[in-house]
């Protein structure tokens, strides 16, 4: 895919995802997909992994809205920075609903390959996250 295509494919991705159409989200994961997250127990592998992750994210964050800062792409890489924003409402990560706002940024870097991702990798503040919802305190400067 063009470089153009990729950006517009991460663009649909997120609408899709802010519109939680997970079904046209999912038809754009080739079978063969890994990702990657902190704070996922291990590899997120094909569709149903992928539907899995996202719909215990919906979950803890029901009202989560994602803002594209950032979208750069290099031949079938595609790199979106983003903030995310949401309420703490259901179980994250081991954590028990807080109802605590949360907005925090993000990094995701999807390889691309016949129109599907086929791997991706999430890179989070989750120190931010974390402290929001008062799991992690940090030193003061």
């Amino acid at each position: 895919m063009a470089e153009k295509d990729n950006i517009l494919f991460s663009e649909q991705q997120i609408a899709a995802l802010n519109a939680r159409d997970l079904d046209r989200y999912l038809t754009r994961i080739d079978d063969s997909y890994v990702g990657q997250s902190e704070t996922s127990p291990g590899p997120i592998r094909g569709r149903e992994g992928v539907r899995q992750n996202l719909e215990g994210l919906i979950k803890a964050f029901p009202d989560l809205q994602i803002e594209i800062e950032q979208i750069l792409a290099s031949g079938d890489s595609v790199v979106t920075r983003m903030r995310a924003t949401g309420t703490h409402q259901g179980s994250f990560a081991g954590i028990a609903p807080t109802g605590k706002s949360i907005s925090m940024q993000a990094c995701s870097v999807v390889e691309i390959r016949n129109g599907k991702a086929v791997r991706g990798r999430l890179y989070a503040d989750n120190a931010t996250l974390f402290q929001q919802l008062g799991v992690l305190s940090l030193p003061k400067a």
